[in-house]
């Protein structure tokens, strides 16, 4: 699903002067109107305000900016036209050094303001994107080539490629020189054998996941004569057992205490509570909540659509009251002047959309502020606890299967493991004894 993204920018975009809704004295705003990035001082002030940032958020940005404006004046800069990246790091060493020691924090905030300025210098089309810089590695030959190929031939999504690219660098950062070009193809199988050995005992990535990623790696590697033969047998196998635990449920009434500790009476917890109640209701991904549009909301007919995930089906399914009065409450809280449609938005500006990890971690941190001791628990959790309820209510696998939007029923049965009246139906009585 493509996000929408921003109109084109220019100069004029927003009613100017700008700086002083930050600013008010004089002395302050000749400071601003001065120097290579005067003229887009005011344009970039009015941009943060249209954005939604803060008072406090929006002036702390333009100050670093201004104080980069006037190192730019030092350095004898007199158009944005002459922007590079050295002129970003020397500054940021500049007044990191000024500030003095333990000053991370302040670096990492003065990088960001920067990052903010010239995205919007660029858009106006004041200066060319600042290009990012390939940390060269010894097995850059080897591993860029393959995310092309995952990208182009094998049209695997970014998320995936993005996966691999630290996997299988990380395993490549492993091997040292060994990974550089005239050595990669010397490696013989007993080498290879005891590296994966090594690498899959200190990994601590998901080692079902990182099997698979290598083996199609080898795989790559021996079909491009990389390597002298393939390695991809030699990958560890990470046995995965399907049916071999029960889904994690909860109580009602520990879905009552979580949604107590959720504070409604501010904007980012209106948003977490909406969040809680639709997955609660529906027992969605939180990929799926990520991905929820306002035009998803059939108010009129009182329906919601759910975007198919995983391979499975889209589905309309009935707006419970609940649910929709949630909803509302977000909605009449949520930053309206955004081009983005999906429903839940981050709560400080830049307002950008949740990803699906965001907000299992807001599921997550509220189910812990409640009590709740889980191992992993999540949106998955909630997921699980929806499924397990409606087996308890007499609800067929069928009907499950079609509001998870399931393509195929056998996904669905996993959740039959805990449907204990169902279980209780079929025991035996235990046999006494003589």
């Amino acid at each position: 699903m493509q996000k929408a993204s921003n109109p084109k920018l220019s100069a004029e975009s927003f009613q100017q002067p700008g700086l002083e809704y930050w600013f008010k004295e004089r002395r302050t705003l000749v400071d601003f109107r001065r120097g290579p990035l005067g003229p887009y001082f005011d344009g970039f002030a009015a941009f943060l305000k249209a954005k939604g940032y803060s008072h406090h958020g929006g002036s702390a940005i333009l100050s670093k900016c201004c104080q980069f404006n006037a190192f730019l004046i030092d350095q004898g800069l007199t158009t944005s036209k002459g922007l590079s990246e050295s002129s970003i790091d020397a500054f940021r060493d500049a007044y990191v050094q000024n500030l003095g020691a333990g000053t991370a924090a302040p670096r990492a905030s003065t990088g960001a303001a920067l990052k903010r300025l010239f995205a919007y210098l660029v858009e106006i089309g004041a200066c060319e994107p600042v290009k990012a810089r390939l940390v060269q590695k010894p097995y850059n030959w080897l591993l860029e080539p393959y995310l092309q190929y995952l990208r182009e031939d094998c049209e695997l999504s970014e998320p995936t490629i993005k996966r691999a690219r630290v996997q299988v660098g990380a395993f490549l950062d492993s091997l040292q020189q060994r990974a550089r070009h005239n050595r990669f193809k010397a490696l013989r199988a007993e080498a290879v054998e005891g590296l994966l050995k090594l690498h899959f005992k200190n990994s601590q990535e998901n080692l079902a996941s990182l099997s698979g990623t290598l083996r199609r790696f080898f795989g790559y590697c021996a079909s491009h004569h990389h390597t002298c033969s393939d390695f991809s047998g030699l990958v560890p196998t990470i046995r995965r057992y399907r049916h071999a635990s029960l889904p994690k449920g909860l109580e009602d009434s520990v879905l009552e205490r979580v949604l107590a500790t959720i504070d409604k009476d501010s904007p980012v917890g209106v948003r977490d509570y909406a969040i809680a109640v639709l997955m609660m209701a529906y027992g969605i991904r939180g990929v799926s909540a990520a991905e929820l549009l306002l035009d998803d909301l059939d108010w009129q007919h009182s329906r919601i659509r759910i975007r198919a995930q995983k391979g499975g089906k889209e589905v309309v399914l009935p707006l419970l009251e609940p649910v929709g009065d949630a909803l509302l409450g977000y909605l009449r809280h949520r930053f309206s002047k955004t081009p983005f449609r999906e429903v839940f938005l981050s709560a400080r500006a830049p307002f950008r959309p949740l990803s699906g990890l965001a907000i299992s971690l807001i599921v997550r941190r509220h189910m812990k502020q409640a009590g709740v001791k889980m191992s992993g628990g999540g949106s998955s959790t909630l997921r699980h606890y929806w499924a397990i309820r409606a087996l308890a209510h007499d609800a067929p696998i069928k009907a499950i299967a079609d509001v998870f939007g399931h393509r195929y029923i056998d996904t669905t049965f996993i959740y039959a493991k805990a449907d204990l009246k169902a279980l209780r139906e079929v025991t035996m009585p235990w046999p006494k004894k003589g």
